[in-house]
């Protein structure tokens, strides 16, 4: 039979003080029984008297009833301590029940829930805000996992009756250049949804890990050369992941690039934040229909439809990781103005 851990701290309690208590019976039994009573009788005589000093040993019925008696109040002394155990250790794993009735809950699917702790910043708290910091991590990585299996899903269904139907014409035509018209028009198809693909698993993998001293100008100066657009920068530095600052800089000139005219780059520190600017150029747009294009899958309107939509989510996703945002703006003379901040 297994004890319970209430159980199993309640038996140590008990035994720690009846080994204590035994110990101290046997180190005081053998005192009284090795060390003589030292005694001096003084017996009158007629002449000066006679003095006796001396030592004699206790005897052996005093010192069983000493036994006796030690050992009577010593188990009443267990027994009293064995009630007192049993609710101490009540008390002691009483945060563990409550963790496991909630851990129980999360269990059950509801990943909102999340270990109380309502005692003192200790031990036990300190396990509570790492198991609280554990179900954080779980659930975000799960709610990632299922927007991309969701948006996988919704994003993957037209290509693949596209290929299935353009596959179905060909086959039923039976003409050599149907054919290879239709397997080159297959392979744009599958291309567009390996790259839909490949921007799903970057927004559902958006996570800061390596965060370090980044050189916001030398990065955007750098992207900037590579897809020649003209960057205005002060020397400025954020304590940010490189990989997923430089991605979500490249998406924003990208979508510049794709869907506006002429894009530039402006990097400056607005109050705590530091703030990366790209304004391209282009028709007049509607303030609300730009709010949703950080949505998954929001295209604009200003081109034929290029590209999967994500490029901003994206942007989004990495923003908010590092306690920041993004914010697009049409601008007054047309075109577009995307500003990510970050802390600075």
């Amino acid at each position: 039979m297994k004890l319970s851990l209430r159980a199993r701290i309640t038996v140590m309690f008990l035994g720690t003080v009846l080994g204590v208590g035994l110990a101290l019976i046997g180190l005081v039994y053998a005192y009284l029984k090795l060390t003589p009573v030292p005694f001096m009788a003084q017996i009158p005589t007629p002449d000066e008297g006679l003095v006796i000093d001396g030592a004699v040993p206790i005897a052996d019925e005093v010192l069983r009833r000493v036994l006796v008696a030690s050992l009577t109040v010593l188990a009443l002394l267990t027994a009293v301590a064995g009630v007192i155990g049993w609710f101490v250790a009540g008390l002691v794993i009483k945060p563990l029940r409550d963790f496991a009735h909630d851990a129980a809950t999360v269990t059950r699917g509801d990943l909102s829930a999340r270990i109380s702790h309502q005692g003192p910043d200790d031990e036990v708290g300190e396990l509570a805000d790492a198991l609280n910091a554990m179900l954080d991590e779980l659930a975000d990585a799960l709610e990632r996992q299922r927007r991309f299996a969701s948006n996988a899903s919704h994003e993957l269904k037209t290509p693949i009756a596209t290929i299935q139907t353009m596959a179905d014409v060909a086959l039923a035509s039976g003409d050599a250049q149907v054919l290879r018209d239709t397997l080159g028009r297959v392979r744009e198809v599958n291309a567009r949804a390996a790259d839909t693909v490949a921007s799903l698993l970057q927004l559902a993998n958006v996570d800061v890990r390596d965060r370090q001293e980044l050189d916001l100008a030398a990065l955007c100066r750098d992207i900037g050369r590579g897809q020649s657009v003209p960057v205005a920068a002060e020397a400025l530095t954020v304590a940010a992941s490189p990989t997923l600052v430089r991605q979500a800089v490249e998406n924003m000139v990208r979508n510049g690039l794709t869907h506006g005219e002429d894009p530039s780059v402006t990097v400056a520190q607005v109050g705590r934040n530091a703030e990366i600017t790209v304004e391209s150029g282009g028709p007049q747009l509607d303030a609300a229909e730009v709010r949703t294009w950080v949505e998954p899958f929001a295209r604009a309107q200003r081109t034929s439809g290029a590209g999967q939509g994500l490029g901003l989510a994206i942007v989004d996703a990495i923003a908010k990781a590092h306690g920041g945002s993004v914010e697009l703006t049409p601008r007054a003379e047309g075109g577009l103005a995307v500003t990510l901040r970050l802390p600075a």
